[in-house]
């Protein structure tokens, strides 16, 4: 489970025609299959840089399952690193931990879509239950 949305975030992005970097800590890359056609780096500063978007989520271990990033060690996405890129917009699939995966100031500030993001949520549950439903 701590992989399935950024695997399946990494497989739509693949499929669609925009640039595309994935960045971790060594030690917790994504499966294979799913990072596909992204650049991978381990550099964060250097993958942040001109972004235009920025999907954060907490780091697990595909080849050591269960492994997971629980300290942050300097990944955690603050205003400072926001910086290097094109002015993103930030989304995260909820829940977040705070002062972990992202700082206060991006969670609450302008760039933030994750309520935007979590609100999308509710309208795809009811045309999943409107599809149900109608069996």
């Amino acid at each position: 489970m701590p992989q399935a949305v950024a695997n399946s975030f990494a497989e739509w992005m693949n499929k669609a025609e925009v640039d595309f970097t994935i960045t971790h800590p060594e030690g917790y890359a994504l499966a294979p299959q799913f990072a596909g056609k992204a650049k991978i780096s381990h550099n964060q500063h250097q993958a942040l840089e001109n972004a235009d978007f920025v999907y954060v989520k907490n780091w697990s271990s595909y080849n050591d399952y269960g492994k997971i990033l629980s300290h942050g060690e300097g990944w955690m996405l603050d205003n400072q690193k926001l910086k290097l890129t094109n002015n993103a917009g930030v989304m995260h699939c909820l829940p977040v931990r705070r002062g972990l995966e992202l700082a206060d100031e991006i969670l609450d500030g302008p760039n933030s879509l994750v309520l935007n993001q979590a609100d999308n949520r509710t309208w795809a549950a009811q045309a999943v239950l409107k599809n149900i439903l109608s069996l």
